[in-house]
């Protein structure tokens, strides 16, 4: 009996600390909250003190194509994976394809970790906060870099130290922007929040001279083709908010992969389950989050003269 009525008072126990979920649930969105804005408010010194880097890569069994956006307006994504229209009208109306294809590009990605020990300068209520925030934000404090293949991360740092600051892809003069989108970057950086930008700066720059396995956050990649919006598009050029060379798409796949691919109806059409994901009575963009830097000789928002030989070769 003794036995049963414990059990019976557990039970209440239990019961009582989960009979209010949405409060529990308020509770952690307002933890994770303070916890982004802790992580925001670090100095350089706590940043490096409290967190750390980790691999973001797929796992190895991971060898589909994806899709990378870098667009301005949604409702390109929705013309170009709509599976009510042709590839032979999505071609001559909605997208072009930019040459060369089948490029291989170095993905490298990280994402924040706390560190197991970390700084002491930071409140256990801090700490807990942030733990909360990077257990429950998926993958918005994600980095990732493509880079060719001539490249490596400390060419990457190099040129960020060197130019000070990037802008995104949504902050470039639209003459630069247009020059642009039918080139392939040397440098496709893409950030799940643009806020994280500079601490993934700090955090990379300091680890990549100590404890950084750069090998396991590396990964070869074939780019199956860059995908802009046609100049000339009659569907949706003169659709409100929308700029034809402000909207592209990358499609990439590992390299080890076996699959031969090519951007034709039946590769589009296995991104059905993109358009249907679209809101388009309120369109988003997305190249605010992507900074492509095509020439190294200068900053991002820049054009290389030598860019024209390279545009005419």
């Amino acid at each position: 009996m003794v036995r049963l009525s414990k059990m019976i008072s557990n039970l209440k126990n239990l019961l009582i600390g989960t009979s209010h979920p949405s409060e529990m649930n308020d509770d952690l969105a307002a933890r994770s909250t303070k916890g982004y804005n802790t992580i925001l408010s670090l100095t350089d010194e706590e940043l490096i003190g409290t967190l750390c880097l980790e691999s973001a890569s797929f796992k190895d069994s991971e060898v589909t194509s994806r899709l990378y956006q870098c667009h301005q307006s949604d409702r390109f994504i929705a013309a170009l994976c709509d599976p009510r229209t042709s590839f032979e009208y999505k071609i001559n109306e909605i997208f072009q394809v930019v040459e060369p294809q089948n490029v291989e590009y170095i993905k490298f990605s990280v994402k924040l970790k706390l560190k197991i020990h970390p700084t002491k300068a930071l409140s256990e209520e801090n700490i807990r906060n942030i733990r909360v925030y990077l257990d429950s934000c998926g993958s918005a404090h994600h980095f990732t870099i493509f880079m060719k293949p001539d490249l490596n991360l400390p060419d990457v740092l190099t040129y960020l130290n060197q130019v000070g600051s990037l802008k995104s892809d949504k902050d470039v003069d639209d003459d630069i922007c247009k020059i642009n989108s039918e080139r392939l970057p040397r440098i496709l950086i893409l950030i799940s929040n643009p806020k994280f930008f500079k601490c993934f700066h700090k955090l990379l720059s300091f680890y990549s001279n100590n404890s950084l396995e750069t090998s396991s956050c590396s990964r070869k990649y074939r780019l199956i083709g860059k995908v802009i919006q046609k100049q000339s598009s009659k569907y949706i050029y003169n659709i409100k908010g929308t700029i034809p060379h402000r909207n592209c798409v990358y499609f990439f796949i590992p390299l080890e992969s076996q699959r031969e691919e090519c951007i034709n109806d039946d590769f589009i059409k296995r991104y059905f389950f993109v358009f249907e994901k679209m809101k388009l009575e309120n369109p988003s963009s997305d190249h605010h989050r992507s900074y492509s830097i095509y020439d190294m000789e200068c900053a991002n928002d820049q054009i290389n003269i030598k860019a024209i030989d390279y545009l005419n070769s």
